[in-house]
């Protein structure tokens, strides 16, 4: 296998690996916020109004900053596997196989789904702050 492929190979997995990390990280501290409020009872009631916005605030920075990164690595990892596309159909390969599997993309629309994903949970998160504090 061409060195130049390896290469991408190896990025796209670092790539891939980050992109894991920051939505882990995101699950975390969405079932972090989660468990706060199913264990905060009358002591979430208790907060004052600009206490509760506060938070909300934070937790909406929070979900910003962590889509922005998934944005952001995802599309460079989005950039190697077009690279990756482009430099294996001039490769030769000995199976067709792995040609085509290195041809392609990993997950269509991947960037899309992302956004998708988090903003349904960005939503129903702050929907669940915002009942447990002022409803």
């Amino acid at each position: 296998m061409d060195s130049n492929i390896k290469n991408i190979i190896e990025i796209i997995e670092t790539l891939e690996s980050r992109i894991n990390s920051y939505w882990n990280f995101y699950i975390i501290a969405v079932f972090a916020v989660i468990g706060w409020l199913m264990a905060a009872g009358a002591a979430a009631k208790s907060m004052s109004g600009n206490q509760g916005i506060a938070l909300i605030i934070a937790v909406v920075i929070f979900l910003f900053a962590n889509i922005l990164v998934i944005r952001a690595a995802t599309k460079r990892m989005v950039a190697f596997e077009a690279e990756l596309n482009a430099v294996s159909k001039q490769q030769e390969f000995k199976s067709q196989a792995l040609k085509q599997e290195l041809s392609r993309t990993s997950m269509k629309n991947r960037l899309n789904a992302s956004y998708l994903l988090h903003v349904i949970v960005d939503i129903a998160l702050l929907y669940a702050i915002w009942s447990k504090l002022f409803m």
